[in-house]
């Protein structure tokens, strides 16, 4: 497997009307906040950090116009261009000083050794000569935003004062998924004729039939194979339906895992690493006998020999003769090579088709555009310009449904002078562009911060919000305003507007709680992400490195390169047995984010990892991780931490109870963890804890809770699954009075805590939790919407509807499901069925899903 080693340091080109207003108001935002007013007050800064907020906010009022006025103007690009950067020094700076208030709160916490942290974080000691540097630092910034103001009066900028809007909240949901999306028009005709083609057509010996859909991006052939796909008769007619999404990447080896994996209907039943000639035969028991349909998803690939390989092992696997397969694909090439007995060139929808798809995206009800006859002339103007492409179409449309009937804003989007740029007669990317200027600015910058991740990337909710927290994107309204709540108000967004999609995938080890959003997964179109990439220039400092694919070349961990880093994001088989012990030094001011997965032989961290100062978010899923550096306990503004298929005994080094900003901690095979500390119960910001795999964790540590009845808890989610031998929660979950999602699975455990709080719980699910007998209070259940419980034998017994004797202490629960057994839950049915040291692999292999 090849290595790419990406580097980014974004700025956005001529292209992102708004972001740099964007960067101006999360700095405002930032510089204004009472953290960092206290901190400028404790450094000596107050007035020089007044005056430099003060030259802001005059340059902020220019840039409205100058971001009207760019795409006809070079000089003002360059001008917002040059701006960028300096509002990415300025970011700098605000780091660097809180970064020393940072170490100054350490020492505080750490008494008489002050002196031997400030030592240990190699800062300098001396408060008078930081000032000094910083107040320089500051006044030369100030000077610099000055003479912007000037260049752009000179250039024609005029001041201009808007009153931006607030975020919406509880925006209207696109969900989207590998099944069919929900909204749909059109392509009947083409869906008959394709399975009029897989259910009549022969195939002759030693071949597989493939039916090729060919077309242009954005116009639905994805959709159109899904139509197929889910169709009833498709269910009938064939033993076994499998879909894989290739993409670029045409590597034998990948794909016959991936077709085993959509076989199965489950991921990671094997490995990565395993041999060819093993996946072959697991390929070959698999398909055997069977007559499939294969669905290849957006084919890339125009190399013939790598195709013949493929089909070559497909036919060896000896599936029935009827078996077809499905390509989507943009290139009538890829069509011709893979020896296609029937290509589907797709073309535009039908007029009235288009219609009906624009309709159903901007409008919230059916025929609703008939009480509005202008809405409906411009919308068809616009329906006009999409060229019949239907992602163009949806993206449009979802864009105006948030509008509110305002024919002013669609009369913009029908005149905007996007349409009139130079572009192919296919190219649909001006309508994408619509649908990213009509962001608000804050939104613009985290979408194009996606572009970061390669093209159809999975990303989790969680991972993208503390990517986006790493580099500062975010604007709080108020001081208390959660940033994962702003994370996720930010996803709705662009999720509203079909610029992101919920993907289908909910991996085994995330809990599938049913209103929670930090657990879904994304997906982005490939035409978005052509959009995000061309709107990003590369600045000239490095702020993210993501490596992809098997690392074979070193990494130079001390190059000046890393000095502004912000993400430092590391997966899939690095061959390291262990890290410099400089490696992190250069990114001890700015360093946010720090992920580590797949590092087979890493058996310890270097002491340097404790320097990361702003560290926020640590993930390790490193095997062979026995221990953790004895000073982690000074990482203390982490927030998010994640300890995954570590060998770790003990969580005693860490003193988690310093991590007083910690909000989710999660742990997943940790196999040799046996307690859990009682310091977890004192972490007063924790809002998600989990454990899955933590097989030998026998018991949560319990202090004395008399006394600490009024210390409630703001822990929100609480997920354990998989730990045979623990046989009780912790009690300070009484304390947890915000609780509102919890799962049990897997446990020992004979009882809940007596005064669990059920008042705030919306959803429960309980399984394989044989010595389970009760539920406590359910009759203060007033906000649960979801109870589940399977192959918990006593609570099935006093639980359930024909029987069950406490069956009316739950019957007002909207959702209420007791069952001895669930047909619907294949994964707890495999767990049912199997050994023990089976269970722990197929936990494992599940586990190994949550940020693949």
């Amino acid at each position: 497997m090849s290595c790419c080693l990406m580097f980014f340091g974004f700025n956005p080109t001529s292209a992102t009307s708004g972001v740099v207003s964007g960067a101006a108001s999360t700095l405002l935002a930032n510089l204004t906040t009472k953290s960092f007013q206290e901190i400028a007050l404790a450094c000596g800064l107050e007035d020089d950090v007044k005056k430099f907020e003060n030259s802001l906010r005059t340059i902020n009022a220019y840039l409205i116009d100058a971001e009207n006025k760019q795409a006809k103007n070079r000089s003002i690009d360059e001008w917002l261009k040059q701006l960028r950067e300096a509002f990415d020094d300025a970011g700098d700076i605000l780091d660097e000083i809180e970064s020393e208030a940072k170490l100054n709160q350490v020492g505080k916490m750490y008494g008489s050794i002050s002196t031997k942290v400030h030592q240990f974080f190699s800062y300098t000691s001396n408060p008078l000569t930081f000032r000094i540097r910083m107040a320089h630092k500051i006044k030369d910034m100030k000077q610099k935003m000055d003479e912007k103001i000037r260049e752009g009066r000179k250039l024609g900028i005029v001041e201009q004062h808007v009153n931006t809007p607030a975020l919406e909240h509880n925006l209207p949901w696109r969900e989207t998924a590998s099944s069919l999306p929900f909204r749909v028009c059109g392509r009947l005709e083409e869906k008959e004729e394709i399975i009029k083609s897989l259910m009549t057509q022969k195939s002759e010996a030693n071949s597989i039939d493939v039916i090729s859909i060919v077309g242009i991006g954005g116009l639905g052939k994805t959709t159109l194979a899904q139509m197929v796909y889910n169709d009833t008769p498709m269910k009938k007619h064939f033993d076994l339906l499998m879909w894989v999404c290739v993409s670029d990447d045409f590597d034998v080896k990948k794909l016959i895992q991936k077709i085993i994996h959509a076989a199965s209907k489950r991921e990671n039943v094997v490995d990565a690493n395993s041999t060819l000639e093993y996946m072959i035969s697991l390929l070959n028991q698999t398909l055997h006998g069977k007559k499939f349909l294969l669905v290849f998803d957006d084919v890339w690939n125009e190399n013939h020999s790598k195709w013949d390989e493929l089909r070559n092992h497909l036919l060896e696997a000896g599936g029935d003769k009827g078996s077809k397969i499905i390509v989507t694909t943009r290139s009538r090439k890829v069509a011709d090579i893979v020896g296609s007995n029937v290509v589907m060139k797709l073309v535009g929808l039908p007029e009235n088709e288009c219609w009906r798809l624009f309709a159903k995206c901007a409008f919230q009800e059916e025929k609703e555009e008939e009480k509005y006859p202008r809405l409906k002339q411009i919308g068809e103007q616009i329906v006009e310009k999409c060229k019949g492409v239907p992602l163009a179409i949806t993206t449009l449309g979802c864009l105006l449904r948030s509008k509110s009937h305002d024919e002013n804003e669609w009369k913009r989007i029908r005149d905007s002078e996007v349409w009139n740029l130079d572009q192919e007669e296919t190219d649909i990317l001006p309508s994408l562009k619509l649908s990213y200027n009509h962001l608000p600015s804050e939104v613009k910058q985290c979408f194009l911060y996606c572009s970061c991740f390669p093209k159809d990337y999975v990303y989790d909710v969680i991972e993208l919000i503390i990517f986006w927290m790493a580099h500062g994107l975010f604007q709080p309204t108020c001081e208390k305003e959660d940033a994962e709540d702003i994370g996720e108000l930010y996803i709705e967004k662009l999720v509203s507007t079909s610029l992101l999609q919920i993907h289908e995938e909910d991996s085994f080890f995330f809990p599938k709680f049913r209103n929670s959003m930090a657990f879904k997964k994304l997906k982005m179109h490939d035409l978005v992400h052509d959009l995000a990439q061309l709107t990003m220039k590369e600045s000239s400092r490095t702020r993210t490195v993501m490596q992809v694919g098997q690392q074979e070349a070193s990494m130079e961990w001390t190059s000046d390169k890393f000095n502004y880093l912000r993400v430092l994001h590391l997966t899939n088989d690095m061959e390291l047995s262990s890290l410099p012990d400089d490696c992190f030094v250069k990114m001890k001011k700015h360093l946010r984010y720090l992920y580590l997965q797949n590092c087979p032989s890493l058996k310890k961290l270097p002491d340097s990892i404790c320097k990361l100062q702003n560290l926020q978010s640590l993930v390790l899923d490193c095997e062979s991780l026995q221990e953790l550096p004895k000073n982690m306990n000074k990482l203390i503004y982490l927030q998010y931490l994640f300890l995954i298929s570590s060998k770790i005994t003990s969580l005693s080094s860490m003193n988690i109870g310093r991590f007083q900003q910690l909000k989710f901690l999660y742990f997943a095979d940790c196999s040799r963890l046996v307690s859990v500390p009682s310091a977890v119960g004192r972490l007063t910001t924790l809002k998600k804890l989990g454990f899955l795999l933590c097989k030998e964790l026998v018991n949560f540590e319990d202090e004395e809770e008399e006394g600490k009845q009024h210390v409630n808890l703001n822990l929100q989610v609480f997920s354990i699954i998989g730990s045979k031998k623990l046989d009780a929660l912790p009690k300070w979950l009484e304390r947890a009075t915000k609780l509102r999602f919890l799962r049990i699975s897997g446990t020992g455990i004979k009882s809940l805590p007596t005064r669990l709080p059920m008042t705030s719980l919306e959803e429960l699910y309980i399984y394989h939790c044989e010595n389970l007998s009760s539920l406590p209070n359910m009759n203060q259940t007033h906000n649960l919407q979801y109870l589940k419980i399977t192959y918990c034998p006593a609570l099935y017994a006093r639980y359930n509807e024909e029987t069950g004797s406490d069956w009316s202490k739950i019957v007002h629960i909207p959702y209420c499901k007791i069952d001895e057994y669930d047909d619907d839950d294949d994964n707890i049915v495999m767990m049912m069925m199997i050994s023990d040291y089976e269970y722990d692999r197929f936990m494992m292999m599940n586990m190994k899903m949550m940020f693949e």
